[in-house]
């Protein structure tokens, strides 16, 4: 199968067919809320350190953080929501209006959430690459996304966004020595 994304964040090499993480059948460029994790190739730490439970920003966190407030101008009509840039990983919630649409002129279509984060990724990678000098920087292939569906979860996913700085060491594996 051939491999077709953005350059910028994938190596374009031949991949395995995989299994969508999309629901099927859903048009995900309907108006709603959506959280939305992005993590890194290997899990590794790129973006900064928890540091007292907070997170400490590598220039390359810096990145991910401008590149996000960046997104409303790159697809007006679209707003931000909680977000937090992790060591490894991003956590946002996107929300998309009824009038999202891209901003370059000629596209007539309406954005879909894919759209929205290969866009975000491949403006960060090639930030990443050229101004932290990390040419190695990759991004796992997907994203992770969940239809935000109420109120109740919408205050669910921001209660954990905001958190997840305080979590990080607790998720970590621990090692006995000896």
């Amino acid at each position: 199968m051939a491999h077709n994304c953005r350059s910028g964040y994938c190596s374009g090499e031949q991949l395995p067919q995989r299994k969508t993480l999309r629901l099927q059948g859903y048009d995900y460029s309907r108006p709603g809320f959506y959280f939305v994790t992005i993590c890194t190739r290997y899990h590794t730490h790129w973006f900064g350190d928890i540091i007292n439970n907070k997170i400490v920003l590598s220039s390359a966190g810096t990145i991910l953080q401008s590149v996000w407030n960046t997104l409303p101008g790159r697809f007006p009509g679209l707003k931000l929501d909680q977000f937090v840039v992790m060591p490894n990983h991003i956590h946002g919630i996107i929300v998309l209006t009824e009038h999202v649409r891209y901003s370059k002129p000629g596209l007539l279509s309406r954005p879909t959430l894919s759209d929205i984060i290969c866009d975000y990724k491949g403006a960060a990678t090639f930030l990443i690459r050229r101004t932290c000098e990390i040419p190695e920087f990759a991004w796992q292939t997907s994203f992770y996304d969940i239809i935000i569906r109420d109120k109740q979860m919408l205050q669910e996913i921001r209660f954990y966004i905001l958190n997840n700085p305080e979590r990080w060491i607790a998720s970590l594996p621990t090692f006995k020595d000896g």
